[in-house]
């Protein structure tokens, strides 16, 4: 199989990445664990989970998580989320490519990545795309907006959990 070449027989790469397109990727993915870590602190508030619950959660796996937060927060009466689940699901696509795939740059100085379990669709050739920094300027943008989100839903959670708490 010969992986070295590519379709554009003037394109070449380097696996030697500027600065900034590997600021690019760190930034992608700790955004979005910062999401995912926030979830899950939503699903221990919302459960008010025991510390066995809480590992239990923790070590489950970010989709997981979001389809137990999205069942939980469904039961919510008056809860409109629907615009909130296909937005995380392109992001989790996307942060996917982001963090699994194979980065490299081109003679044409943009960024080009593989990962091989989207990109393996013929027997001799090996796809990849270009992510060029519009399409990491709209990946952080939507993930800020969704965090941000997630981070206020999650103060809601406990300022009135701990209303509850006083309550009683």
């Amino acid at each position: 199989m010969s992986v070295g070449k590519h379709r554009s027989p003037n394109l070449t790469w380097s696996f030697d990445l500027p600065d900034r397109l590997k600021i690019a990727i760190a930034d992608a993915v700790t955004l979005y664990s910062r999401m995912e870590s926030c979830c899950v602190e939503i699903i221990w508030e919302l459960e008010q989970a025991d510390l066995e619950r809480k590992q239990q959660i923790a070590k489950n796996w970010g989709k997981q998580n979001f389809k137990l937060l999205k069942q939980t927060v469904s039961q919510i009466p008056g809860a409109k989320t629907d615009a909130i689940w296909p937005a995380l699901k392109a992001l989790s696509k996307e942060r996917n490519l982001i963090g699994h795939g194979v980065w490299m740059w081109t003679n044409e100085q943009r960024p080009l990545v593989v990962w091989h379990a989207k990109f393996l669709e013929e027997d001799d050739w090996v796809g990849a795309e270009f992510f060029d920094w519009s399409r990491f300027d709209y990946f952080m943008k939507r993930a800020t907006v969704l965090m941000n989100t997630f981070a206020e839903f999650k103060r809601l959670i406990v300022n009135a959990v701990d209303q509850q708490k006083r309550a009683r």
